[in-house]
């Protein structure tokens, strides 16, 4: 049935470059959106350390797809990290960030208490502390990354590539 009640047109704008530029990026990369970030504050608890774990391999699973080996190597990088701002620190919450940025993933553990910056240190052999930089230290060179902190000591950060050929010393594993 065609209808002979007259439709008004409505004339439409031309698109304002300033709100339409993300959306040419998103042309530009072949329609990819990059994962959304994630950024979550604890309570200062021991608790919350396996919390922030299983957030943060969730995220690198499966908004990034991130490879299994690599996911592992991270987790324990999230569990440090995590880990050192809840015993180190004095503020009440700790806050985890992880972003997404082109081939590279940002995990940024902030626990808003400004100190010495930590530097990893070799531990005695009956320490029960104290190795936990060196780790990251170790993990985070193996995924071909980079780590630190913020002049405050108030953030550690680390930086790695999504994907990563294997690395002669990683015996084998996939990247």
């Amino acid at each position: 049935m065609v209808s002979s009640i007259p439709i008004p047109t409505v004339p439409v704008p031309a698109p304002d470059p300033s709100r339409t530029a993300g959306f040419r990026a998103v042309v530009a990369t072949g329609g990819r959106i990059g994962p959304s970030p994630v950024d979550v504050s604890f309570v200062r608890d021991a608790s919350r350390v396996s919390q922030a774990r299983r957030i943060g391999t969730a995220w690198l699973r499966n908004a990034c797809r991130v490879h299994e080996v690599r996911v592992d190597s991270a987790e324990v990088v999230i569990s440090e990290l995590v880990g050192n701002a809840i015993v180190h620190g004095t503020s009440d919450s700790v806050g985890l960030r992880m972003r997404r940025v082109g081939d590279e993933v940002r995990l940024e553990v902030d626990d808003g208490s400004p100190s010495e910056v930590p530097r990893p240190r070799r531990a005695g052999a009956e320490a029960e502390q104290g190795r936990g930089l060196w780790l990251v230290d170790a993990l985070v060179t193996e995924l071909g990354g980079s780590w630190g902190f913020t002049d405050d000591g108030t953030v550690a950060w680390c930086v790695f590539p999504v994907m990563r050929e294997p690395s002669p010393t990683n015996r084998g594993r996939a990247a």
